[in-house]
Formats: C-alpha cells, sequence, structure tokens
C-alpha cells in the first residue's frame, strides 16, 4: 500500500519541538495519535525497515485507512531509548522520573502537569501546517514505552483535549520499573470523557511473561480492575499466547492489536507478522 506522508516539525509547550509523521486525509472522520516505544527512529537510521517509524506508520495507516494518522516522534533517542523529555521528566533510559525514583506511583509526588498542553499545541500546530482542523473524536495510542506518555495525559483530567477522545489503546505497554499505569486522577477523568469513551488494553506474553518484571502483568490486572470500579468501558485481548517469546511479538501488537469490537482485521493470526516481513525484506536483499 503506497503512502503520502509529511513530516512536521512542530511546536508545543514552551517553544519545546516534536517531530510529527502524519498521514493525512482530507476531511478524516477520525484523528489517530499514536506514540511509538523504543528501537524505532527513522529509516536511515535503523534497520530493519519494519521497526522503523515509517514502518509502523505503513502498519497503522492500513489499520486506519480512513482516519488521519499522527506519529509523535520521542523528543531524543539514547541508544534505542525513547526520551519523551517534552511530556514529562525522565531519567536516562526515558523512564518518568518520578517513577523511577520511588518504584512507585502511588508514592511518588505528582509530576509536572504538561502532557496535555504540549499534545494540544502540537496539534494546534499541525493543524495550522496542513491548512484544516483536526476532526474530532481522537484515538490515543501507545506503544510500549509509550504507553507511559498515556500515562502522563490520562493523570490530566482537562476537558478540552478529553471531551474529544473516544478510546485510549495500552499496546503491549511496559518499562523497566513499576508505574506505567495511572493510579492517581482515574476518577476525575472519568468525569470529563465522553460517554463512549473505552479503554484497550493489548498485551503479549513478551510484557506479561517476563521474569525480570513480574510487576507488568500485575499492573495489567490492577489497572483492569480499578477502571472497572469506577466505570470505564475495559477491553482487554492477549495476542501470541503459547507462542515463543521474542521481540517481533512485541511488535506483533501494533499489527494484531484490535482497532474497535468490530474490528474484523486484527487479532492473533496476525502473530509473526514483523518476523515474516523481515524475511521478505532479507529475500529482497
Amino acid at each position: 500500500m503506497p503512502l503520502r506522508v509529511g513530516l512536521f516539525h512542530c511546536m508545543g509547550l514552551a517553544g519545546k519541538l516534536n517531530w510529527l509523521l502524519v498521514r493525512h486525509i482530507p476531511q478524516a472522520p477520525r484523528s489517530v495519535i499514536f506514540f511509538p516505544g523504543d528501537i524505532s527512529d527513522f529509516a536511515s537510521k535503523y534497520a530493519p525497515y519494519s521497526y522503523s517509524l515509517e514502518g509502523l506508520l505503513w502498519v497503522l495507516c492500513s489499520k486506519f485507512p480512513e482516519d488521519n494518522v499522527i506519529l509523535v516522534k520521542p523528543r531524543m533517542m539514547r541508544d534505542h531509548f525513547s526520551i519523551y523529555v517534552n511530556f514529562m521528566q525522565v531519567d536516562s533510559m526515558g523512564n518518568p522520573r518520578y517513577l523511577a525514583e520511588t518504584n512507585s506511583e502511588a508514592s511518588a509526588d505528582p509530576p509536572e502537569a504538561v502532557a496535555v498542553d504540549h499534545l494540544q499545541l502540537l496539534l494546534a500546530s499541525l493543524s495550522k501546517e496542513l491548512g484544516e482542523e483536526l476532526p474530532s473524536p481522537l484515538l490515543l495510542l501507545g506503544f510500549s514505552k509509550g504507553g507511559a506518555v498515556l500515562n502522563a495525559l490520562m493523570r490530566e483530567a482537562k476537558a478540552t483535549l478529553w471531551s474529544r477522545v473516544q478510546a485510549v489503546h495500552f499496546i503491549d505497554t511496559g518499562l523497566n520499573v513499576p508505574g506505567v499505569f495511572v493510579v492517581q486522577g482515574l476518577q476525575e477523568l472519568k468525569e470529563v470523557v465522553p460517554e463512549n469513551f473505552e479503554i484497550w488494553l493489548h498485551c503479549t506474553p513478551r510484557q506479561l511473561e517476563d521474569p525480570g518484571r513480574p510487576f507488568v502483568a500485575k499492573e495489567h490486572d490492577e489497572f483492569q480492575e480499578r477502571c472497572k470500579s469506577l466505570g470505564f468501558v475495559v477491553h482487554r485481548r492477549l495476542y501470541g499466547e503459547g507462542l515463543p517469546v521474542s521481540l517481533e511479538m512485541h511488535f506483533d501488537a501494533i499489527r494484531c492489536f484490535e482497532t474497535s469490537q468490530d474490528d474484523k482485521d486484527s487479532g492473533p493470526r496476525h502473530c509473526g507478522f514483523f518476523r515474516s516481513w523481515q524475511e521478505i525484506a532479507d529475500a529482497e536483499g
């Protein structure tokens, strides 16, 4: 599927800049905003292509063929670590600093609330570049470490953003420290989201069965129960059950995740997608 995409250097809060990789469709019904995780960078800086930002955008556009798709590149890459420093304070590995210092969101001091304002200003800057207001509703997607940005956004229950958000998708989310899911502020968020708002948890054994991070599976369970107790609609899916754990499995979650309950083109049958993609690329030289 050929794509026409644009790369925009947009200004957010306090003059801070992020690159946005965008597939724009005039008068699109929705805008999909994606925060990638570690490893992925522009194709010229990383091989294989399938893990690049352009490769991930291609997969997302195939899943959302009628919508605007906006990939937010982290402000910095340190080695292969994504550093979302414009959305939150982070340590040298890109983990939210307040989590890295306390090892628990519940015991941490509240971080500086800048994520929502920064995102809204980025989108306003992009709208000016495109000459068109970005449509609502919005879908927010966070893959792997990108889920930490969703955490930062969900802690700030500002109606100017959240009244426009239709769904949040945590795609195989996890960090090297506990606290990737929101503990505080969910009650306030429930009061400002639309009635049809949904939370999706998409998981693979790569995250849930990591022996070095047993807290990841526990956090998924606790977050799901907490959201349900507050009246949120929560959907949870597992992809790759019983298959060998690998990096490809982790990225497969991007192809497998269900975009809605009516999505018939996703699911576990696409496990192995990224491995096959790389094998084809290797064969073609």
